[in-house]
């Protein structure tokens, strides 16, 4: 008669499966952490691009002013920042400021606008805009974005000229 050896089963142990849980734990919360990253640096990607957007747009729709209009601290709150800007809608706590400053002049005095919560105030005016030769633009976007909802802010800056750039 011939006894036969009992093999032992192989098997993992309790203590193994436990750690290759908690491995596998610690891969599945770091590559969700990795996602939520990568989401939150393409949503203030889309942010920038939106508010570059609407820079270029402002900024288009006053090259295409006659000088009047440029100069004027009323017809810039009325036909400009009155209207939303297409995709301004995205951006958090959006706040538009404008400042109009003489170019290659010694006169003292700025013309400052803003926008907030949809509507244009005129904070400072120079009124003596009109007789100058060119105006530097600045215009700035200001917004609460990703990641963390941390303020940024956006500027364009042109020099536009009386008469345009042929004269």
């Amino acid at each position: 008669m011939q006894f036969r050896r009992c093999v032992p089963e192989q098997g993992f142990t309790l203590t193994e499966a436990v750690v290759a849980a908690a491995i596998s734990a610690l891969f599945l919360s770091s590559l969700f952490t990795m996602n939520l990253s990568s989401m939150e640096t393409i949503r203030s990607a889309k942010e920038s691009t939106v508010a570059s957007q609407v820079l270029q747009q402002r900024l288009e729709s006053m090259r295409i002013a006659n000088w009047h209009q440029i100069t004027d601290a009323a017809w810039i709150r009325d036909n400009l920042l009155n209207l939303d800007a297409a995709g301004g809608e995205q951006l958090k706590n959006l706040v538009e400021t404008v400042l109009l400053v003489p170019y290659g002049s010694t006169t003292i005095g700025n013309t400052q606008l803003q926008r907030s919560l949809g509507a244009a105030t005129i904070v400072t005016q120079n009124t003596n805009l009109l007789l100058e030769n060119a105006v530097k633009v600045i215009w700035t976007v200001d917004y609460t974005g990703a990641p963390n909802n941390h303020a940024v802010t956006h500027q364009i800056v042109a020099i536009l000229a009386k008469g345009g750039v042929a004269k």
